[in-house]
């Protein structure tokens, strides 16, 4: 069973995402604070992320650059979740930070398996 970490501040939003993608077949792995995300995934070694990029303690830009700079870590791939940042600009900080895609919010479940099937395959 495929592992996939999601970490988002927005604790409703955590559950709905969590139960979509156990419906799916998947290990789920919530956390609402981003602040030691990194040590998480190094833990975990989920086969990929779903990150928010919007979060209080910590971004999700800061988030995935550390994850980025880390061995163990920057071959997880990660995609990004937000209701913010959708602008041009904000798509090159993605990649820079080695984020693989984006989705924005809300989330509609088949495109959220849909974007998950096609970076696992």
């Amino acid at each position: 069973m495929k592992k996939i970490m999601l970490v988002d501040d927005d604790k409703e939003f955590l559950n709905e995402m969590s139960e979509i993608l156990k419906l799916s077949g998947y290990e789920t792995f919530v956390f609402s604070d981003s602040t030691d995300a990194a040590t998480k995934a190094i833990n975990l070694k989920p086969d990929l992320i779903l990150l928010d990029l919007k979060m209080d303690n910590k971004s999700g830009f800061k988030v995935a650059d550390e994850l980025r700079s880390i061995t163990a870590t920057k071959d997880i791939p990660v995609i990004a979740v937000t209701g913010v940042f959708t602008k041009k600009e904000h798509k090159l900080l993605m990649k820079v930070c080695n984020i693989r895609e984006s989705l924005i919010k809300p989330i509609q479940p088949l495109d959220l398996i849909s974007r998950i099937e096609n970076i696992l395959k």
